[in-house]
């Protein structure tokens, strides 16, 4: 039996960055890279969870942008029809300034791949904290 894995997803308006890791939210974190947020994103995402065994989605969840929330929570409505009897559950982790953090890391002021696995890492080490 395939190890059951959490899929990250990071929505933005023209680009959806996305990561694994084992159900167990280990220390590590695997990039999957990004998708265009277009028609075929949720055919996309349907595809990651059956490759990947997933049992939970984790979405990034800014705080202070309450337009993007409301746009996150349609998503996540929208995911809800491909999850549909599959028991996935969908949660929310704080993202905010994790990509300041990333770039200080780094020394990259740039959005990219890099620096979106580097929020990854980080997103996760506060969820770790969280349910301890």
């Amino acid at each position: 039996m395939r190890p059951a894995h959490a899929l990250w997803i990071d929505r933005w308006s023209k680009y959806i960055w996305l990561a694994y890791t084992p159900i167990e939210w280990s220390d590590i974190v695997f990039p999957i890279g990004y998708i265009m947020n277009d028609s075929m994103t949720y055919y996309y995402i349907a595809d990651l969870i059956q490759k990947y065994h997933i049992r939970k989605i984790v979405l990034w969840w800014p705080n202070r942008q309450k337009d993007v929330q409301e746009k996150i929570t349609k998503f996540m409505e929208s995911l809800n029809y491909i999850i549909e009897n599959q028991r996935i559950e969908i949660i929310t982790v704080n993202e905010d300034y994790s990509s300041v953090q990333s770039w200080e890391i780094i020394s990259d002021f740039k959005k990219n791949a890099t620096t979106d696995t580097i929020s990854a890492m980080i997103i996760l080490e506060r969820r770790k904290k969280w349910e301890q």
